[in-house]
């Protein structure tokens, strides 16, 4: 019981230090740019972890998103959720494991936020930033894989561990 609160609270270091990056550092080289590491998080949940684990941490991270993005309440949440469950029930479609794949779900959701935040809004961000989006799709596709890994070691760092 004690190594799964350790790997949560791990798992929570790490988001709130790809957090930190997606608010500070990312911005300050191009202010418009947008990376969602959260989304390889989510996906490396699904892979290497329990269904109840990894939806408890979904709900307290996206619960913390939520304080400090300024988004409508349960927004967030909503959208961080629903993608979870979709990736849960992909599992048992595709095979997730692939790097190419994680990749490619990692584009595909980061544009279904985006598509949804900006319909939900009624902003025309879709139509302005065309380069940035361009450019924050790619590259949460490049780390989504990264941090899909990310939370796979870890886990079996902790369940060797605990052996």
């Amino acid at each position: 019981m004690i190594r799964i609160w350790k790997f949560q609270i791990s798992l929570l270091a790490i988001f709130l230090v790809a957090v930190f990056l997606e608010v500070t550092i990312i911005p300050s080289f191009w202010a418009p740019l947008r990376v969602d590491f959260f989304i390889g998080m989510i996906i490396g949940q699904v892979i290497f972890v329990q269904f109840s684990q990894g939806l408890s941490f979904v709900v307290v991270a996206t619960l913390l998103l939520q304080a400090f993005s300024g988004a409508r309440l349960g927004l967030i949440p909503l959208i961080y959720i629903a993608i979870f469950l979709a990736v849960d029930l992909l599992k048992n479609v595709i095979y997730l494991e692939n790097v190419f794949t994680q990749a490619l779900l990692g584009i595909i959701f980061f544009w279904g936020i985006t598509s949804a935040i900006a319909l939900i809004t009624g902003s025309h961000l879709l139509e302005e930033m065309n380069i940035s989006l361009i450019a924050g799709l790619v590259l949460t596709g490049l780390i989504t894989p990264v941090m899909a890994s990310v939370v796979g070691r870890l886990q079996a760092a902790y369940e060797a561990y605990e052996s």
